[in-house]
């Protein structure tokens, strides 16, 4: 996860008035954390590549509208989003999900796990199965909410749905893994509010 969550306004600025290094500098700012997004959706490295490199390229050619944007990690997330689920309903075929946005994981790969430390594996394995109980829907709103630290508004924004809704998605899921942490006391610090955003960090490291 990065330090800081926006990029610095007077590069956006520069972005915005046509600055070619400035507009890189804002790619290698979101790309890891676009691709850390979008790999909760498909694993396919170069799809979400390929995704990445859509939303900025339209984004570069339609600078003069870039103005017009009042918060760009939000759009930026929105955008990429959208290109990713559309591809990966034309590219793949999924099965019994009502739609694209259910397959958000939050789950490692095997490999990665084995070669974690052992506490750091019993963590882990914890919390890969309190958050399993969770919906996808809910697992993204978490992953948005405590990972990249985004406010409901983006949330909102990003998911499609009101402030209103997000609050309780979030809630919800909230509620779903203090009742798993209840069965797990020497865990439970990891799923506090204080303690999701740990959680998550030990989940996806």
């Amino acid at each position: 996860m990065a330090e800081t969550e926006h990029i610095d306004p007077v590069l956006w600025e520069a972005c915005k008035a046509g600055d070619k290094k400035a507009y890189g500098a804002v790619y290698q700012f979101y790309y890891p954390r676009l691709y850390n997004y979008g790999y909760k959706f498909a694993v396919d490295g170069t799809l979400i590549e390929d995704c990445i490199q859509e939303v900025f390229t339209w984004c570069w050619s339609r600078r003069s509208c870039l103005v017009k944007i009042k918060d760009l990690r939000s759009y930026l997330f929105v955008a990429f989003r959208h290109c990713l689920l559309k591809s990966v309903r034309h590219g793949h075929e999924v099965i019994g999900l009502s739609s694209a946005a259910d397959l958000f994981s939050l789950e490692l790969a095997a490999d990665e796990l084995c070669v974690t430390a052992e506490s750091h594996h019993e963590q882990q394995d914890y919390l890969k199965k309190a958050f399993h109980a969770l919906t996808p829907r809910q697992k993204e709103a978490i992953f948005l909410k405590f990972y990249e630290n985004m406010s409901y508004e983006e949330i909102a924004a990003v998911l499609d749905i009101s402030v209103k809704a997000t609050y309780k998605l979030i809630g919800r899921a909230i509620s779903e893994l203090r009742q798993y942490s209840k069965m797990h006391p020497a865990y439970d610090i990891l799923l506090t509010m204080a303690g999701i955003g740990l959680a998550l960090r030990i989940l996806l490291s």
